[in-house]
């Protein structure tokens, strides 16, 4: 008995492998996809907002229609969305049509970002071209904050 179980075990494993193809990468013109991971060097030569949001949290969800405007700006930054609860892709994307976010959505950001994993949300990070943090916003973001942000950084 106990080899069998063993063997199920075994095939159970080689069964739930399976090789990742790559990251879904959003293009110009397409519905971008939810992904699980977010890497700085994507979105290196650009501004770049990245905002840590909860479902549960509701400045977050408040704010959201906020950084769709800020995301859709013509000489604006890049929003990038990270969820702070680790969700599939399948659940991310779910919670980015529920809620319309018509910005990047990542549950996870690898590699060097210049900034720590926020203990308060909503919080947001502005982000120049050269990959250095220049604000921080802890808090739910208003006009007068994106208002700010646009004079002092992209539209100098």
């Amino acid at each position: 008995m106990g080899k069998h179980l063993v063997i199920l075990f075994a095939l159970l494993a080689l069964v739930g492998c399976k090789e990742s193809g790559p990251t879904p990468v959003a293009t110009e013109g397409t519905k971008e996809e939810a992904r699980v991971i977010g890497v700085l060097t994507d979105y290196q030569g650009q501004w770049l907002v990245v905002n840590y949001f909860a479902e549960w949290c509701a400045p977050c969800i408040r704010e959201i229609p906020l950084l769709n405007k800020l995301h859709h700006l013509t000489l604006g930054p890049t929003v990038l969305a990270v969820s702070y609860d680790e969700l599939s892709d399948n659940k991310l994307q779910g919670l980015k049509d529920r809620y319309q976010m018509q910005m990047p959505i990542v549950h996870e950001l690898k590699g060097d970002w210049p900034f720590e994993r926020p203990r308060v949300l909503p919080t947001s990070f502005v982000i120049n071209p050269s990959g250095k943090l220049v604000a921080q916003h802890q808090g739910e973001l208003t006009d007068k904050d994106l208002k700010r942000w646009k004079s002092n950084y992209w539209q100098q």
